[in-house]
């Protein structure tokens, strides 16, 4: 038998005669016929190619010392080892050598790159290819991902995220709005009732995943919603109690305690311990109940509760609100007389990765991002980092206040 990597895909006579599949026990020898190429899973394609192209970005970098260098080829290295057949698993050397060779030779020969397969990451100088800057623009990873060597989880986010906006984008205006609400407000549920929001656009967007595969969400086979963002809240099992908080929200008084040991087949009662803890009731944690990946609620759902509490504190004040203007060029354009907000909301946990992301970026056009209130403290150090490049940054208080005191005005 052939003995190459590639997973066989067909057998077939090794001599004239016995093609019909019953000679197969009769003592026909079959030879095994191999193609140079399988069906593979796009996507556990493309976060091979990116892999390669952070392992060389961080090989690249003099200013990189080499036990992170090491740490993130041996983070790519997995990356690759998940999609190799079993026992054809390159060494740390063979994949270092490998950066300065086509990009094929870094992939099993079973995934047919075409052309992109030519692409040599590392020049003769040990520098990054301009083409490794283009193959990761093409896999919706900007430069900075190799300039700030990304981690394959930020990068996976990154990646979906893009995906999903260009994907809401072909729907049109109309339709984008209407996808992104449903995002903003059914970041999980039941099965029936999340086919009868989304009707036709059904299961296009979100990623959705039964809720029971997600242990960190259950507590004896209960799940609880976030009262806030309505995204499964975590819980965190002690001996006789269990804490249950939001990821996003706990900061703002969204934090529950509960019994470990409740009546078998009743969910467990939240007692809250947070200052902004309303009732929530638990729910089945069944494969019919479905919630979208964490990327998707935390770079869509989150900011889009955001949104929303700005859109519905400025229609209360009188102000002219349109969301999403030109399929979400920004996210909130608010009006009040003639002044006017074009907002950007924010969700990030992190602050100065947010001032990364806006590096080098700039807006002719005042643009005000806004922020959850608990990370009021880093408001002002960003305003001051991004105000030259045309960026204004607020809390979503501060932007109410705002747009408050300016209806008032022209009262």
């Amino acid at each position: 038998m052939n003995t190459e990597r590639y997973h066989a895909r067909a057998w077939e006579p090794a001599a004239t005669g016995g093609s019909n599949p019953t000679d197969f026990v009769s003592g026909v020898v079959y030879r095994c016929v191999v193609p140079r190429t399988q069906i593979v899973d796009p996507h556990a394609r493309d976060s091979a190619v990116v892999a390669c192209c952070l392992a060389a970005g961080a090989v690249s970098d003099a200013a990189l010392s080499d036990r992170r260098k090491a740490a993130i080829l041996m983070d790519c290295l997995g990356v690759l080892a998940a999609i190799s057949p079993p026992g054809q698993v390159m060494t740390f050397g063979q994949f270092r050598a490998g950066l300065t060779r086509p990009l094929r030779e870094l992939l099993p020969a079973t995934i047919d790159l075409g052309s992109t397969g030519d692409v040599v990451l590392l020049d003769a100088e040990g520098m990054l290819s301009p083409e490794a800057e283009d193959v990761c623009h093409e896999h919706f990873i900007g430069c900075a991902a190799l300039d700030q060597h990304w981690s394959q989880a930020r990068v996976r986010a990154e990646q979906e995220e893009q995906r999903l906006y260009l994907a809401l984008r072909d729907l049109g205006a109309v339709g984008y709005t209407r996808a992104r609400e449903l995002l903003t407000d059914n970041p999980a549920g039941d099965l029936r009732t999340l086919r009868r929001k989304w009707d036709e656009l059904w299961p296009r967007f979100g990623d959705y995943t039964p809720i029971s595969g997600w242990r960190w969400a259950q507590l004896n086979g209960w799940w609880f919603a976030c009262p806030s963002c309505h995204w499964p809240m975590r819980v965190i099992e002690g001996d006789r109690l269990a804490t249950v908080r939001c990821d996003a929200h706990d900061l703002r008084g969204i934090r529950y305690t509960a019994q470990t040991d409740n009546a078998e087949g009743k969910p467990p009662v939240l007692q809250p311990a947070g200052r902004d803890a309303p009732p929530v009731a638990g729910q089945p944690a069944t494969s019919d109940h479905l919630a979208v990946s964490r990327s998707v609620w935390r770079y869509v759902t989150l900011p889009g509760v955001l949104e929303c509490e700005l859109r519905d504190h400025a229609r209360g004040l009188g102000a002219q609100v349109e969301m999403w203007p030109d399929c979400d060029s920004y996210d909130v354009l608010i009006e009040v007389g003639s002044k006017e907000w074009r907002v950007d909301a924010k969700a990030w946990a992190s602050p100065d990765r947010l001032a990364d992301a806006f590096r080098g970026k700039s807006t002719a056009v005042p643009l005000y991002i806004v922020l959850p209130d608990h990370q009021q403290c880093a408001c002002t150090a960003l305003d001051e980092q991004l105000r030259a490049q045309g960026y204004r940054v607020r809390t979503a208080g501060q932007l109410m206040d705002e747009v408050g005191r300016e209806a008032r005005k022209t009262r």
